[in-house]
């Protein structure tokens, strides 16, 4: 019954605040520009890979109005489970909870989570949106591609677009309680805690666990199989589901592989067409990411052959803890990429740079190994000079040091690093 529903969801209506097991005590980073973005009129649409935090982040957005706004005047809804549409539930709260029209209602703030769910989602929205100035909307949803078309085909000029990123190393450390410092003496308890980072990359919910068998079924039933099973086929009307279990395994297995779509066909005796469509909706679901080829004359980016890479290395993890452990300089990559929000590659001949980022006009080589010598660093150091730019960088696990035109950085540290570069 949706009285009952919507009672469940908003208990602050009745006690007047909301409890510490829903707003938990640690405040991700991201949650300053959620609080910011209440000023604005233009819906705010939040999406991020499940298990990440989306859901404790509205519910800390919604205690803090509780400070200065009237509990009634915060309407909380998940669709995930639920048959109802949003115009229902809109209808609910306006005769039975504010007991005046929105329009007579003064500033009302809807937390709508999981609204991918919705059928028509963003033509309501939008309807209310346009009819009423005064409510603000706050949308949480898990797939990019989903919300994004129909945000904008919908709600252009309507809405702020928000991207909740997996926990990073700084956020893992402040859940723990643990002090960062840089001296050489502390090093070796960062890097210690870097590697357990890399095991429950980005899910707050197992930042304390030390069973890594629960750990890697966490992140497999949570995650990889929710997606696997439920948001895709729901979404995208997917039907091979062993197809898709075929490729999360490819990219998991061997994270920052090049992908022929034609090769793939061929091997798996699948259509490439499919194929192709079934990695985009990886992507879409914030399972995966891709890089594409960069191409510096013409400033420009091939897209074929793009390399995958999990969207946290605790995906592989969890796959597979021997495939983790063999392949600890892949484990690196697939976490500088991410927390670089990196997009571009280079590889021409035999030459290849992990990673190129293009940021304000400049272009700026990165390599990551688990340990560097003099020879890659000489050899990194003529990728530098052709490119023609100043300086590079060299991630590795625990090496720190500096030469003529290359910065060698330890991983634990690329956080703090890159910050203002």
């Amino acid at each position: 019954m949706l009285r009952e529903d919507i009672g469940r969801f908003n208990e602050w209506w009745f006690t007047g605040k909301i409890r510490k097991e829903l707003a938990l005590p640690f405040k991700r980073h991201v949650l300053s520009k959620i609080l910011e973005s209440l000023q604005d009129r233009q819906v705010l649409i939040i999406v991020g890979l499940r298990r990440i935090g989306k859901t404790t982040l509205l519910y800390q957005t919604i205690e803090k109005l509780l400070e200065k706004e009237e509990p009634v005047k915060i309407l909380y809804f998940s669709f995930e489970d639920s048959s109802y549409d949003i115009k229902e539930v809109l209808s609910f709260y306006e005769k039975y909870v504010l007991k005046k029209p929105f329009e007579e209602a003064g500033k009302v703030y809807i937390f709508f989570d999981e609204i991918h769910y919705a059928k028509n989602w963003s033509s309501a929205i939008k309807q209310f949106y346009d009819l009423y100035p005064n409510i603000k909307f706050l949308i949480s949803g898990s797939s990019s591609l989903l919300l994004s078309k129909e945000a904008f085909e919908k709600l252009a000029g309507r809405f702020f677009f928000l991207e909740v990123k997996p926990l990073t190393f700084l956020e893992f450390l402040e859940m723990r309680g643990i002090e960062f410092r840089e001296d050489d003496i502390y090093s070796r308890r960062i890097e210690a805690y870097f590697l357990d980072y890399l095991r429950k990359a980005g899910f707050p919910e197992i930042v304390d666990w030390g069973n890594e068998a629960k750990i890697a079924e966490y992140i497999r039933n949570s995650v990889i199989d929710k997606i696997i099973l439920k948001d895709i086929p729901l979404f995208f009307k997917t039907k091979d589901i062993v197809l898709m279990e075929k490729l999360v395994k490819i990219i998991l297995s061997n994270p920052g592989s090049m992908i022929n779509i034609n090769s793939l066909s061929r091997d798996l005796g699948e259509n490439k067409i499919t194929i192709s469509n079934y990695l985009k909706f990886l992507e879409a679901s914030l399972l995966v990411r891709t890089l594409s080829n960069f191409r510096p004359s013409a400033i420009s980016s091939s897209r074929k052959l793009k390399k995958f890479y999990p969207a946290a290395p605790s995906l592989t993890f969890s796959y597979s803890k021997e495939i983790f452990e063999r392949n600890l300089g892949l484990m690196l990559e697939t976490y500088v990429v991410n927390s670089l929000d990196a997009k571009y590659y280079f590889r021409k001949g035999k030459k290849e740079v992990d990673i190129i980022l293009s940021k304000d006009s400049r272009i700026i080589p990165v390599e990551v190994k688990e340990n560097v010598d003099e020879r890659d660093i000489e050899k990194f150091s003529r990728l530098i000079r052709e490119f023609g730019v100043e300086r590079g960088f060299m991630i590795t696990l625990s090496q720190k040091f500096e030469r003529k035109e290359i910065d060698v950085v330890p991983a634990y540290l690329l956080e703090k690093y890159f910050l203002n570069l």
